[in-house]
């Protein structure tokens, strides 16, 4: 079975039908290079909270929804609310629903002084790895994570819960998919950069990249031309850029660094987060404030 036929076996609605249920609140819109997303309301079933994307895309649009399905239930993913097509005469744009999961880190750590403490940055780079762990697991790897594309949303226990979203990129794990276009960015492994085949690692990798934005530290520059060079000379020694308090970073990419030979281990890897500091929990809830109606995280 192809993979369009996955994506659409359960699901024969008429997609004008569909397009005119949901109507755009104004509470947010935003344009990616996937597609265009923006808030929408079900005017059927009264449901408020919703975020509605839509891609002119096919075969982003079947690679992301693929993945929705397998994770809706799963935290740390969007619920998967609906799909549909739009007739070809009217557009033609492919579109799901998902529950609004919240603020992308990057707008939020904007406001937060572009820093967050030492134990707030443990605390989402745990979560960020759990989760990502729990995507590998279902045999997909993303192949875009970055401070867009993980969320902080506080729900209604007062605990932050994170997110991760767009899978426009995703492909299954097994076999390794080999780069059908130049993925060379801020937040892209040494190797991603070197045109190599995309594995659990270099989503691992993008993490740890991700939380040192936060500290902040910029040891990549500002040119992707230069991302190649400056990624391979951290690489030989990631230590040397991180304060005391801040070594489990480079230990969390020394030990994925040895895992892309030696294979995955989740003690391996998990265990840094407590040894580094046996005295913090490391699945303590992420601090934060709320300023003005809006979320600062500490």
């Amino acid at each position: 079975m192809d993979l369009m036929s996955i994506v659409n076996e359960d699901h024969q609605q008429n997609g004008l039908c569909f397009q005119n249920r949901y109507l755009e609140t104004g509470e947010f819109r935003g344009t990616g290079a996937q597609g265009r997303a923006f808030s929408v309301r079900d005017t059927i079933l009264g449901e408020n909270g919703l975020i509605m994307k839509m891609s002119s895309l096919s075969e982003s649009y079947q690679r992301e929804l693929l993945v929705l399905k397998a994770m809706t239930a799963h935290r740390g993913f969007p619920y998967l609310y609906d799909f549909f097509t739009i007739p070809e005469e009217l557009g033609g744009e492919h579109c799901f629903v998902t529950n609004y999961e919240g603020e992308c880190i990057g707008t939020i750590a904007a406001r937060s002084e572009r820093r967050f403490s030492y134990s707030n940055l443990m605390r989402i780079a745990f979560k960020l790895f759990w989760t990502l762990e729990t995507l590998h697991m279902k045999g997909f790897c993303h192949r875009d994570i970055h401070w867009e594309n993980v969320l902080l949303r506080r729900e209604r226990d007062g605990i932050l819960h994170l997110k991760i979203i767009d899978f426009g990129l995703s492909l299954p794990l097994e076999p390794s998919p080999s780069p059908e276009q130049n993925l060379t960015s801020w937040h892209a492994s040494l190797q991603v950069c070197r045109n190599q085949s995309y594995t659990r690692f270099d989503d691992l990798t993008s993490a740890i990249f991700l939380v040192m934005r936060f500290v902040p530290l910029n040891p990549f520059g500002a040119e992707r031309r230069e991302y190649q060079t400056l990624k391979a000379e951290f690489d030989q020694d990631p230590f040397e850029i991180f304060n005391d308090e801040l070594e489990w970073i480079a230990g969390l990419y020394s030990e994925v660094s040895l895992q892309r030979t030696t294979g995955y281990s989740h003690t391996d890897l998990f265990d840094i987060f407590y040894k580094f500091n046996p005295g913090f929990d490391p699945t303590s809830p992420i601090t934060y404030r709320i300023v003005r109606n809006q979320l600062i995280i500490d």
